[in-house]
């Protein structure tokens, strides 16, 4: 009689752990579907990140262009601005699918450059803080933030801002 109750309860045991394995098997497919599905809505959407990225960046890099061929921003600035609007998709890509910081992504492209992350804070801490406050905030919103406001028309850098304030006549 013991028998029986050890391979009955056996025969249950054997039950329970197969319905759970086809219990589990089940939540693994659903967990598979899901993840594929992730998988393409993320494709999808780093593709849409891109072209936008793309085309902010030509136009920013026309805009940049623009103020250089009429004389609005000073060379060595043009050279870092052109640089950073150079690398504006990288950037984002970089921030978007390496869940990385703009710092990061900036450090990452000034790899093999000339051009260090001293210049390019400093040519930041030059700007309006239009451009600044967004810059410093660290994020993709942030920077383009900044790349807009770096090549908008009323743009001027602290130190052409002191020098026409003094060299304004002043009204006495």
């Amino acid at each position: 009689m013991v028998a029986f109750g050890v391979i009955g309860f056996l025969i249950l045991v054997i039950i329970f752990v197969v319905m759970r394995n086809q219990s589990t098997q089940r939540e693994l497919k659903q967990i598979r579907r899901a993840h594929k599905l992730l998988q393409s809505q993320n494709k999808y959407s780093l593709g849409i990140v891109m072209a936008m990225s793309t085309h902010l960046q030509y136009v920013f890099q026309t805009k940049l262009a623009s103020l250089n061929n009429h004389g609005l921003i000073k060379r060595q600035d043009y050279d870092i601005a052109h640089f950073i609007l150079e690398n504006f998709q990288f950037i984002i890509v970089q921030c978007c699918q390496h869940n990385e910081t703009v710092e990061v992504a900036v450090r990452k492209a000034l790899k093999g450059q000339a051009l260090t992350i001293e210049f390019v804070s400093q040519f930041i801490a030059r700007q309006p803080s239009e451009v600044r406050v967004p810059w410093c905030k660290n994020t993709v919103d942030g920077f383009i933030a900044a790349c807009r406001n770096l090549v908008a028309d009323k743009v001027k850098t602290q130190a052409e801002e002191v020098d026409s304030t003094i060299n304004s006549p002043s009204s006495g």
